[in-house]
Parts: C-alpha cells; structure tokens; sequence
C-alpha cells in the first residue's frame, strides 16, 4: 500500500468459539452501488484476515467529500458477508432465523470498555438486529430480484465527514462479534443409566447441578457430572476439573505428616 494512501474504514470480525477470537472463514462482498462508489471516489479495498480495509489517497478522501455535500447527507457503503465455513451457524449465536438476514450498520455503533468500535449496541450480536429479506432497509441495498447466492448479513458502513476527520485511525476500525452457541445437556436414550436432562436455563459460569451414576463398557459404572444450563462451545476447551483425594484419605495423609517423627 503507498505510504500516500490512508485508512478510510476497516471491518474485523470476531467470535467467541475461537481460542483467539477471530473469525477468519467469510467472503465481504461490496453491492453493485457500493463497488461503483469505490471505484469512482478511487478507493482501494483490502481483504484482511478478519475482514476488510478501504485506503484511499488525499485525492480520494477530497472526491468523498465532495459527494456528501452534494448528496447533503453521509455515504453508505454496503456490503454482503458470506460466512464459508460449513459449521459456522452450528456454533453461533444467536441462531439464524429462516428467511431473514443480519443487518448491521456502522452509524449504529458504540465505543466499549477498551475504546473499540463494536458496531452493536450489545457485546455480541444479538437476535433483534435480524431482519426480514424484503425489510425497506435491506430492499434499498440488495435490490428487490433475489440475489444468488443470498449473503447471511449485510453490514452497511456510515461514510461521513466526521468519520474521515477523526485523526485516531483506531475510531475508523469497526469490530463485529459472535457469541459461541450452547449445548445443553439431554440425554434420552435407552439405558443412559441414572441421567437425566439437565436445566434448560445458559449459564454464563457453568457450574455443576449433580453427578448421575451410568454404565459404560465392561459394565462398569461411572459417575457423569451434569452441567448447570448451556455449556458454550469452544474451539480448545479448557480444562474445568481435576482429580482430588476423597475426603477421608485426604485426612489421612494429613495426620500422618503431622505424627511423623522428625530428626531430633
């Protein structure tokens, strides 16, 4: 990238199933409108790792000046987001409704804790920012034939002068994050033993409800340990417990240290 040329927005995406957060398997596709807007205003389009960056020169960001006043209001710049990997909607949340799609804009967006740019008002995306394929909101960005293939979320960019006159490149990075989905624990199948289904409430600090006796190979029998709620998933999961003396060999050991004879 010329040295000439400067940040004009950035997109990175993130997700909570991953170990460090990324979420690297999407395809960002600008609608016709959008492309035409970057190629005339002569803005360069990087992918990233997790997600997309537009440069442009002093002689681009003058030419998108120019359009908003003319236009008298800010650019939008829309995009279609593919998410490519097959299991993506099987560890997401929340979980995608049939027929709708996810539409994020840019000029909804909030500064968190750290001082980053999340472009939902929530810390990860929430089911309300859903909307139907025929919403006013997506009919005017997509067009009213279907497209094909159909994106899983539009994200529509709010390209104004206050954007291009912030001198911290770190307001013009727009973050997108995803909560890891839930599995709960139900277990019906004949000769499952003593389980049974667990709370069908998430728990956000998953803890233990009690521990169910069942059988496993050799007819030997175990003890299963019953989550309370939604365990979320992860990509590495982290170790949750470890193995402890039973309390009467703990006491035990304990009396013994403290009887035995030292040097004297």
């Amino acid at each position: 990238m010329p040295a000439s040329c400067k940040l004009i927005f950035r997109i990175s995406f993130g997700h909570a199933f991953f170990a460090d957060g990324v979420l690297r398997d999407l395809r960002i596709v600008p609608v016709p409108a959008c492309f035409d807007k970057l190629r005339r205003a002569g803005l360069v389009l990087r992918p990233q790792e997790d997600g997309i960056a537009v440069y442009g020169d002093e002689k681009a960001v003058e030419r998108l000046r120019f359009h908003i006043a003319a236009a008298g209001r800010s650019l939008g710049m829309a995009f279609q987001v593919f998410f490519t990997d097959p299991h993506f909607f099987e560890y997401t949340a929340p979980a995608w409704p049939s027929g709708k799609l996810l539409y994020l804009d840019t000029a909804d967006s909030v500064t968190d804790e750290t001082g980053r740019k999340i472009v939902h008002a929530t810390p990860f995306v929430e089911a309300s920012a859903f909307l139907e394929r025929d919403h006013a909101r997506l009919a005017c960005i997509l067009g009213e034939r279907v497209l094909a293939p159909t994106p899983a979320m539009v994200l529509r960019v709010d390209l104004s002068s206050g954007l291009l006159d912030v001198i911290d490149s770190r307001q013009r990075h727009f973050h997108v994050r995803f909560d890891a989905a839930g599995n709960r624990w139900n277990d019906g199948r004949p000769g499952a033993g003593d389980a049974q289904a667990g709370s069908s409430e998430p728990a956000t600090d998953v803890g233990i409800e009690r521990f169910a006796g069942v059988n496993i190979a050799d007819r030997r029998r175990a003890h299963l340990f019953v989550p309370k709620g939604a365990v979320q998933m992860r990509e590495v999961s982290p170790p949750r417990f470890r193995r402890r003396l039973p309390l009467p060999v703990m006491e035990k050991a304990a009396f013994g240290r403290l009887s035995s004879p030292g040097p004297g």
